[in-house]
């Protein structure tokens, strides 16, 4: 009997020892959950969105992802336009990118220097991210036009 009260308080003092030594820093690191999550991207106001005065307006986020400004297009309703132009004096990012759910819409359209129209598979329900190509816009472009629907409208 007073074997097995020892051996039980030398388990007990060995889980305790283990215990407090575990919210030790150094002991942290060796543990496979150690890092952190990544951060969520934070929203930034990058460029000026602009919708007609007939549409509601709904949530269009913009994200760096990188040197790439992400335009998350993926609250917007089936159809509709809205204008991107810099804020005063601010050159164009370097790259645009555009995130969009292909089960909303079939086609993007993206008119600047150039037009870009980019068609979408409807047949995915994954997020879809479609860099816009940077012949599409250059540094005298005043504003860019970008207008989304069925495949037919353009």
């Amino acid at each position: 009997m007073y074997r097995n009260c020892r051996n039980g308080a030398f388990l007990l003092l060995a889980l305790a020892c283990l215990g407090s030594a575990s919210g030790c820093a150094t002991v942290k690191s060796y543990w496979p959950w150690h890092k952190a999550p990544p951060a969520a991207p934070q929203p930034v106001r990058e460029l000026e969105v602009t919708f007609p005065a007939d549409m509601a307006i709904p949530v269009v986020l913009q994200f760096w992802e990188r040197n790439t400004l992400v335009i998350d297009m993926q609250q917007v309703p089936p159809s509709g336009q809205f204008r991107l132009t810099r804020q005063g004096e601010k050159t164009w990012p370097v790259r645009i990118a555009f995130r969009m759910s292909p089960a909303r819409f079939e086609t993007l359209q993206v008119q600047g220097a150039q037009r870009v129209v980019l068609p979408l598979s409807t047949g995915s329900s994954d997020t879809v991210t479609a860099d816009l190509a940077p012949s599409a816009y250059n540094k005298d472009t005043r504003a860019l036009v970008v207008s989304w629907g069925a495949r037919n409208t353009f």
